[in-house]
């Protein structure tokens, strides 16, 4: 899914970048820092456009037919082996990242994705998931407890980062004592999705990925010979028509569900609370505390309205004619799901949330086709109980001070939200 490889694979120049940013590029306005702190501006003139061709290259949507329609056809790939240029990193010896295969769930293409997801699809079923309610809901509550309400707290680091990490962690069978350090490495290795990073974020993440790597090639050595119930020792063992992960699969897997399984979810529960608190109406969150029933609707339209994953892309593997026009093989598009989130053709007034809109579900948040987001039962499972249980217990939560944003394009959330609950 990476961006980085749409963008900087071409060795865009900062000067190139933003010459293209003043004369008014989709894509390069996109990249711009101001589209960190509101995209959507930006997302409603690009969507305007329906298709349109940046001039480094690059298509662009965010139109929620088009975005669909990408999406959906096996035609476009995630993988960037696709790309006229394109080069497999180079490792060092020794270097555990060397044992990865080439592309992870997110990048690879069929038969290897069908592969891969089936045998991972038999140890993370809907069911099992749903099975962890009580512990998470447990889990929520005693995180809460440690909160001051009445003195304000942050809700990122009470409830939005901790309640994530430790439920992956705890699927993943990673000791208690070393999540602080995958809370870590997940944040820094999120950041390999950004199209642009500093030269400080692009060391702390090879980093981070490097320790990560390492880390989990020696869980899984461990779950082999004492395995446990977790999620890695089912991973280890699952076996279907004699097919099993191999060792880079299984390291490959385990890394993507931990950075994927909390950085989308803690951005679910910060820019949900913020946009139901954001807005001066406390009815809406009033309501939540009052009728739980309405939390799963309102779950599916913050994830409409303030995406967790904003953009994705795909190139084509041959020429594919989308409403028209022709995008050729090897050509890159880059579909913006915040902005497909909020197409007027699709959704009424979709800058406003409404936690009863009837529709909401039609949102791309999770993506669509064979790389629909493999963990969304688990993503809404934390999201409607994190919302719950704030709702119920603090009807009156207000936020105390102004959200800082992360400084990131792809995974959109917030570094701190102080939220206090005011006197009735």
């Amino acid at each position: 899914m990476s961006l980085r490889g749409q963008v900087r694979h071409r060795v865009v120049e900062p000067a190139v970048l933003r010459y293209y940013q003043w004369r008014g590029d989709p894509v390069a306005r996109l990249l711009r820092p101001a589209a960190k702190a509101d995209p959507y501006p930006l997302y409603a003139d690009l969507r305007r456009r329906g298709l349109d061709r940046s001039a480094l290259g690059i298509w662009a949507t965010a139109s929620h037919a088009v975005a669909a329609s990408v999406l959906r056809d096996p035609r476009f790939s995630s993988s960037p082996v696709h790309q006229p240029g394109y080069r497999p990193p180079a490792y060092p010896d020794g270097d555990p990242r060397a044992e990865l295969p080439a592309a992870d769930l997110l990048t690879m293409d069929p038969p290897d994705h069908t592969r891969i997801r089936r045998l991972v699809s038999s140890a993370f079923t809907p069911r099992a998931i749903a099975g962890l309610e009580p512990w998470i809901r447990d889990l929520t509550g005693r995180l809460l407890e440690q909160a001051d309400a009445a003195a304000g707290f942050d809700l990122i680091d009470a409830l939005a980062f901790p309640l994530p990490i430790a439920v992956i962690c705890h699927l993943l069978g990673v000791p208690a004592e070393d999540q602080a350090s995958f809370r870590v490495w997940g944040h820094d290795v999120a950041t390999t999705l950004e199209p642009q990073t500093t030269p400080a974020a692009e060391s702390r993440s090879r980093s981070s990925e490097l320790a990560l790597t390492a880390y989990l090639r020696d869980l899984v050595d461990k779950r082999r010979t004492d395995p446990d119930d977790s999620l890695l020792s089912a991973l280890v063992a699952v076996e279907e028509e004699g097919d099993r992960l191999s060792p880079g699969e299984l390291v490959s897997t385990a890394l993507l569900l931990l950075v994927a399984g909390f950085e989308t979810t803690v951005n679910l529960i910060g820019n949900g609370t913020v946009a139901l608190l954001g807005g001066g109406d406390g009815k809406q969150w009033q309501s939540l505390g009052e009728e739980p029933s309405l939390v799963p609707g309102a779950v599916e339209e913050l994830l409409r309205y303030d995406s967790p994953v904003q953009m994705t892309s795909r190139t084509a593997t041959e020429d594919v004619d989308v409403g028209g026009t022709v995008i050729g093989k090897g050509a890159s598009i880059i579909v913006a799901i915040g902005g497909a989130n909020r197409d007027p053709d699709v959704f009424d007034q979709p800058d406003r949330v409404r936690i009863d809109r009837p529709n909401a579900s039609r949102h791309l948040a999770f993506s669509l086709g064979i790389h629909h987001c493999l963990g969304a039962a688990l993503a809404r499972l934390e999201g409607r109980i994190a919302i719950e249980e704030l709702a119920r217990r603090y009807p009156e939560l207000e936020l105390a001070g102004r959200p800082a944003r992360r400084q990131l394009l792809v995974l959109r959330g917030f570094e701190s939200v102080p939220v206090r609950a005011r006197r009735p």
